[in-house]
């Protein structure tokens, strides 16, 4: 054998298996189970692949174009619904989301080309069905699934309770709340479900005939919240509702300490008065005991007392340059012609002599 050919062999050999191995490439293809296929041929779908296993195809001519088998989620994100009116004339955003999946990948291909394609399909056809919708319902529909009675942490009387148990109710005026003016008849789970109906039938062709290979799976809504100029009222008459609140409880305040104030003026003029009351029964008996001392001092002295008393008077109207004119039957003339002129004579012994 010569050997001097083997290496010639050997590169022939390297050779043909790289261009089976190329050729290979150019011919088979793996589809996984979380994808499916769609071959191409010169631009035009030709066939589809949904299940796992190795595929063959025309090399140089067809081409695979892998999509996801599994669900796709899309959400609105930042691009909210902005500026949608209900139909109660309340202005709204709203944020979506879809969750949606291919069904027929060769259908899916020949209308939509690319997942982001289908992603622009559904985006689209769900923000326009979700204003259609909306815009026909109330808001309380929108964001209510059931009719159940709302309750709330602010009432329409403030009660506040004082130390001694006294109640005053302060009246505030609440702030309307949305979705309680009537009866819930559709509900928002019934008004996803319709939106959900009118995507699917918008993501077919017209006439319905020809299916664009997705399927729309469940469809949502993430966020709903008033426009900025109706969030800053609503805001402003939150504020108002609150500073409602505390001026209540400032003038129950106020209320309590005039009450307490009160309370206490009338308990010091009762004090007052009972102190002045007592008083006077105290000077009372005082002035009652001194005349009854007096009384009884005269009583006892007699003659002596009014003889004195007269002498002080007549002392007292003497002072000075004074003037008199006196009558003979004058009792100070008598006294002052004689110290005993105005006493009573004592009667004297008389002696004889012998």
């Amino acid at each position: 054998m010569n050997t001097s050919r083997l290496p010639a062999y050997a590169t022939m050999a390297f050779v043909l298996l790289v261009v089976l191995i190329v050729a290979a490439n150019a011919c088979l293809y793996i589809v996984d189970e979380r994808e499916q296929a769609v071959i191409l041929q010169f631009g035009a779908p030709v066939a589809s692949r949904t299940e796992p296993g190795l595929y063959f195809k025309a090399p140089f001519v067809q081409e695979v174009r892998r999509l996801p088998k599994t669900l796709r989620f899309w959400s609105s994100g930042q691009e909210v619904l902005k500026d949608m009116p209900t139909a109660d004339g309340k202005k709204i955003e709203v944020s979506a989301w879809a969750v949606w999946r291919i069904t027929d990948p060769k259908a899916f291909v020949q209308n939509l080309r690319t997942v982001e394609g289908g992603e622009a399909a559904v985006m689209v056809r769900l923000r326009s069905a979700i204003r259609d919708v909306i815009t026909a319902h109330d808001l309380e529909e929108v964001v209510r699934s059931t009719d159940r009675k709302l309750t709330y942490s602010f009432q329409d009387l403030l009660t506040v309770k004082g130390q001694d148990a006294i109640v005053v109710d302060v009246p505030i005026v609440a702030v309307a709340q949305p979705g309680v003016s009537g009866d819930v008849r559709m509900g928002r789970e019934k008004i996803m479900d319709l939106v959900g109906q009118k995507v699917a039938m918008q993501i077919k062709q017209e006439g319905g005939s020809v299916d664009r290979g997705i399927e729309l799976v469940e469809v949502g809504i993430s966020n709903i919240e008033f426009v900025p100029q109706v969030r800053l009222a609503a805001f402003e008459r939150q504020k108002a509702f609150m500073q409602s609140i505390a001026a209540g409880y400032s003038n129950a305040g106020l209320q309590r300490k005039q009450e307490i104030i009160n309370q206490t003026n009338a308990e010091v003029e009762r004090l007052l008065g009972e102190g002045e009351q007592q008083s006077r029964v105290a000077r009372g008996n005082a002035d009652a005991e001194n005349i009854a001392k007096t009384a009884a001092a005269i009583k006892e002295t007699g003659d002596f007392y009014e003889f004195v008393r007269t002498l002080e008077m007549y002392q007292e109207a003497l002072q000075g340059k004074t003037r008199l004119i006196l009558t003979t039957d004058s009792d100070l003339l008598r006294l002052l012609k004689s110290p005993t002129a105005g006493r009573n004579p004592t009667p004297q012994a008389t002696t004889s002599a012998e």
